[in-house]
């Protein structure tokens, strides 16, 4: 372990001996130290440490979730129709928009910052007694051990919990017996740890599947499906698949309010309900809405006593920033970072009616495939604008990255290119210039990444559950 990082913990460490109470601020800027000092441990690794904190997973039932796309909206989904139903919930997700205590959830509310540091302090203080020379859990890990210390002093019905990256290697994977595993759609990202193809991808993303527990999974794509079934059965999982059929009678309707939600039916064969609505204007949610259902069914089955109206007035409640999220009149935000996201952003935009100008606010980062979205959005066409931003993170694809792949994506076009492109060091810059141009009628939309989305939030101030 570095020296700076040494000292660092060293003097956290005194801080927390001699009785000082640690600021939010502080514990936030200590973890985000971590990735510059620590390395991914193993699973055996991860699960010792675990069990050094006394196995606190082997009392919640948990329900797990991985994929590529949609992990954090059918999390929700599913939480809030626990909720429903009368169950505490605890919700562990990742990434954060604006603050570390968004990743934390119970009952559907982040945790306060007192609580955060009280648990901060709590898991620096088991780190220091662990007999295990220069051990330090890198960021995610350091994350999802406070999520089991947080989850076992304050007690919850149950647990849902998200992987960060991948599945099989997830920290989150070191739990020993969810109660269901859910898989969502697998797609193209994070190739460079977790494969470069769709069925190596869906191999990492299957290894959460434990044996003799319950799968749900949405059959998008048959290779992925493949991988996933096969090694389901291997393990005697009780297998529920989601085809993207279940959801049907897909339209936008306005609610009491005038807010655009989308109203659908669904029909697998164990159920059907008709007349649902989700608070969103995007139709892919109902693919992960979908699946919520299919998890529902799962655990009716396992006897967890869910209702009809359980179901439908959950999904009707639930509510997922940055996810095609209106944030304010006319202005849009959506965490695609990947093909598959863009995407489904992009159909989504066709469908949001405009009376003036489109206009797009672009970031990404550097380990994304920000060249083929770059290439989806000129391919499409659809903003009359477009403002390119670099974020505030080390991750961000840098302005001379990001002219570099608009100019060679616009060379491989075969017709002209109308839709300008403005530059911006930073999202509050661009953002205020958006807003001064824009006219009535026109709609703003603003996606690439996670992170855009968190900055575009914090400039407008916009936190978090409002």
């Amino acid at each position: 372990m570095k020296d700076e990082f040494a000292s660092r913990i060293d003097e956290i460490m005194m801080r927390i001996d001699s009785g000082d109470r640690l600021g939010f601020y502080e514990c936030e800027r200590f973890i985000e130290l971590i990735p510059a000092f620590t390395e991914k441990h193993s699973t055996p690794d991860t699960r010792r440490f675990l069990e050094y904190l006394g196995s606190p997973d082997c009392k919640m039932k948990i329900i797990h979730v991985a994929g590529t796309n949609g992990k954090g909206s059918v999390c929700n989904y599913l939480s809030e129709i626990l909720r429903q139903t009368g169950f505490s919930v605890g919700m562990f997700t990742s990434p954060h928009l604006i603050k570390l205590t968004e990743r934390f959830c119970i009952n559907g509310k982040p945790i306060e910052d007192n609580i955060f540091c009280e648990i901060f302090a709590g898991l620096m203080l088991r780190i220091r007694e662990y007999d295990k020379k220069e051990y330090f859990p890198t960021y995610f890990e350091f994350l999802f051990f406070m999520a089991m210390m947080l989850y076992d002093k304050y007690t919850v019905d149950y647990l849902v919990l998200e992987t960060g990256l991948g599945g099989r290697l997830d920290a989150t994977n070191s739990v020993h017996k969810p109660m269901l595993d859910v898989i969502t759609e697998i797609g193209m990202d994070h190739m460079q740890y977790l494969g470069n193809t769709i069925s190596e991808i869906a191999a990492e993303k299957a290894g959460i599947i434990r044996e003799n527990t319950p799968l749900v999974f949405l059959n998008k794509r048959d290779v992925s499906t493949e991988v996933i079934e096969k090694r389901a059965t291997e393990l005697g999982s009780k297998i529920y698949r989601v085809e993207p059929s279940y959801a049907f009678d897909i339209k936008p309707e306005p609610d009491d309010a005038g807010n655009i939600c989308i109203d659908f039916s669904y029909e697998s064969k164990y159920d059907k309900y008709c007349g649902l609505r989700i608070q969103t204007v995007a139709k892919f949610q109902t693919e992960n809405a979908a699946i919520a259902i299919m998890s529902a069914r799962a655990l009716m089955d396992m006897g967890v006593p869910i209702t009809e109206e359980d179901i439908r007035f959950g999904l009707r409640k639930a509510k997922w920033g940055g996810r095609m999220e209106l944030v304010l009149p006319g202005i849009y935000v959506d965490g695609a970072h990947n093909v598959d996201g863009m995407e489904a952003f992009l159909d989504s935009v066709r469908e949001i009616p405009c009376q003036g100008h489109r206009y797009l606010l672009f970031g990404a980062v550097s380990d994304k495939q920000y060249h083929l979205m770059i290439r989806q959005i000129l391919e499409e066409n659809l903003f009359d604008r477009v403002f390119i931003s670099v974020l505030e993170t080390s991750r961000t694809v840098s302005e001379a990255q990001l002219k570099a792949a608009i100019e060679s994506e616009t060379a491989r076009l075969e017709r002209e290119v109308n839709t300008k492109f403005v530059y911006y060091g930073s999202v509050r810059d661009a953002l205020m210039d958006i807003l001064t141009e824009r006219g009535v009628g026109d709609v703003v939309f603003a996606a690439g990444s996670l992170y855009l989305v968190g900055q575009v939030r914090e400039s407008l101030g916009i936190m978090p559950g409002n």
